[in-house]
């Protein structure tokens, strides 16, 4: 007969040599099944490899860019589906007796991008692009259809130049720690964040870069030579001077110079092309007829080509990216450049650390301000007849955005969103004898609140990130004295502000919320039915989850005191299982 127990393995035991704990088993299990996947994967490669020595270059050929999975037929994406078939009964006691979705331009519309940075598939060189789907695997998308044009161009130029100065790109796993032992992985450059400015397409780069910030880094705000001098890092410095100097208006590049021609030197790649601007050189044959002619004609042809060059330096066309064999014009419409030290743990999924000393702004304008043009996003609508027709101010309301705050990818087709809830407080202005005191939470630099700054009594704006009031009171500081005077910000989170303003809220008819995906706080829902359907007439719910938005409806409604009134989707990513929900609640 076996004996019980016999031949069974004891279970290492706390305090014991061998013991690990729930999360270094659930680590080593990880790291198992990445072992064998890759094992996998290298056998499957191997049958089907040839002798061609660029098989590596093709791995991710067939990979499609995750981003454009519904191109086809956003409207089919399974999260506007399954909204629409949600709010079909909703919707029949309303006014609106269809979910309508609007859809805007398919490419070309994204003008916010934080890229990963990675070694590419031949573990040779950087590469810049997005991660597959539930995975860390890098997939370069070098002229993504979604992106504005002057993104693409920047990760062109960019990671040419970072191979060309030798950045190492990041790794999840190393052997570098931290001070509390954490493992941060390996190399230097994390992650690129691009911000296009919309009316010139200009650039704004930064650098998310794997060291803690330099001892000696200057944050105030003083010239931009010191910023740059400020850099400790060799490799990063280098890199800085490198993409500063790519700059189409910078006038260190407008004429030609000795130094100019030993930088172009330095700047040759390893397969022997040379980023040049355009005119940098002159016809051999032109060199060789000089010789012919006397020593006058000789100098005044000199002087004349010399003028020459200079005219095509100057010339706009410097900034183009055009291709010209191996060589390409290293010209970027560029807008400004920062750098974010974020030396967090590997498993952090936090792109920015957003600690102030963690920042530093090295060259070009603090942030970019963009004006949102109601019209204009009518008119790349696919449906504009449709869309909202407000009264619009009689003043531009300027948006500022440094790249340490929050600003919508897809700003065009969020104005449609703002218009339409600017449409709509119009409307209750009208109903409503009384004055219209608002709160704004998560309310960001203020996208939403100051374009109807004119159309409410008061706005109280708020948000947790730090960087937000600044942005918020330099654009208050362009509008008409009047309206400044209604607009004040708060730096606090959303729970903060239903549990420690109470007398705002108590005075408050029209609520703002624009959470991030996880939808509203606790404290917000629970607030809005036991205390808010007093004296609140209307909500304004914007929403970029659309299951945390179900959550949210779904218990405001079984409180028994409010209700959807209206209700309408925007797909703000056209390609993506994405939504972008606007709806009105209403009290009972």
């Amino acid at each position: 007969m076996k004996k019980k127990g016999k031949g069974k393995k004891k279970v290492p035991q706390k305090g014991d040599p061998d013991y690990l704990s729930p999360t270094q088993l659930r680590n080593r299990r990880k790291r198992r099944a990445k072992k064998q996947q890759q094992q996998s994967g290298n056998t499957n490669n191997d049958s089907k490899s040839t002798s061609s020595p660029n098989n590596n270059k093709t791995t991710h050929h067939n990979i499609k860019d995750p981003s454009m999975k519904y191109i086809s037929n956003p409207i089919k994406a399974p999260i506007v589906q399954a909204a629409k078939q949600y709010f079909q009964s909703i919707l029949k006691d309303s006014n609106t007796s269809e979910f309508l979705v609007h859809l805007g331009p398919l490419y070309k519309w994204r003008t916010v991008s934080k890229l990963a940075v990675r070694a590419d598939s031949t573990n040779t060189k950087l590469a810049i692009g997005l991660f597959i789907p539930q995975s860390h695997t890098l997939l370069p998308v070098p002229n993504c259809r979604a992106h504005h044009p002057s993104i693409n161009h920047a990760v062109e130029c960019i990671t040419k130049v970072c191979n060309d100065v030798g950045v190492q790109p990041y790794q999840e796993s190393g052997s570098k720690t931290n001070e509390e032992g954490d493992n941060i992985g390996s190399g230097q450059l994390r992650y690129i964040a691009i911000n296009v400015a919309r009316e010139t397409g200009a650039v704004q780069i930064t650098l998310v870069w794997n060291t803690p910030p330099p001892s000696s880094s200057n944050h105030d705000e003083v010239g931009k030579r010191k910023h740059a001098e400020s850099i400790e890092d060799i490799t990063l410095k280098k890199l800085v001077a490198k993409i500063i100097s790519m700059s189409s208006d910078n006038s260190n590049t407008t004429t030609t110079t000795v130094n100019d021609q030993k930088d172009r030197d330095i700047a040759k790649t390893n397969d022997g092309s040379n980023c040049k601007s355009i005119g940098d050189e002159q016809p051999t044959k032109k060199k060789r007829r000089r010789g012919r002619r006397d020593k006058d004609k000789d100098n005044t042809q000199t002087n004349n080509r010399s003028d020459t060059t200079e005219r095509k330096e100057d010339s706009p066309h410097k900034a183009k990216g055009n291709k010209q064999g191996n060589a390409y014009t290293s010209k970027l419409n560029f807008h400004s450049l920062h750098i974010n030290y974020n030396e967090s743990w590997k498993h952090s999924n936090a792109i920015f650390s957003f600690d102030s000393a963690c920042w530093q702004h090295v060259y070009g304008p603090q942030a970019i301000i963009e004006h949102l043009s109601f019209d204009k996003s009518r008119e790349a609508s696919n449906n504009p007849d449709i869309l909202a027709n407000p009264k619009l101010p009689n003043f531009r309301i300027p948006l500022h955005f440094p790249p340490n705050v929050f600003r919508q990818a897809n700003i065009d087709a969020f104005t449609n969103i703002v218009a339409r809830i600017r449409e709509r407080i119009q409307t209750l202005g009208n109903e409503s004898s009384s004055s219209i005191n608002c709160v704004e939470l998560y309310g960001g630099v203020g996208t939403i609140g100051l374009h109807i700054s004119d159309v409410v009594s008061s706005l109280v704006s708020s948000d947790e990130n730090p960087n937000n009031a600044k942005c918020f009171y330099d654009s208050v500081r362009e509008l008409p004295t009047d309206i400044q005077s209604r607009l004040v910000y708060r730096q606090k989170n959303a729970t903060d502000m239903v549990t420690t303003e109470q007398a705002l809220f108590q005075n408050c008819q029209v609520l703002i919320v624009d959470p991030p995906r996880k939808g509203l706080d606790d404290e917000v829902v629970q607030y809005l039915y036991k205390e808010g359907y007093k004296s609140m007439k209307l909500v304004v719910y914007v929403s970029c989850g659309f299951q945390a938005f179900q959550r949210d409806r779904d218990a405001l409604i079984k409180s028994g005191k409010w209700k959807v009134q209206f209700a309408e989707g925007y797909i703000l990513f056209p390609g993506s299982d994405a939504l972008e929900t606007l709806a009105f609640f209403v009290p009972i």
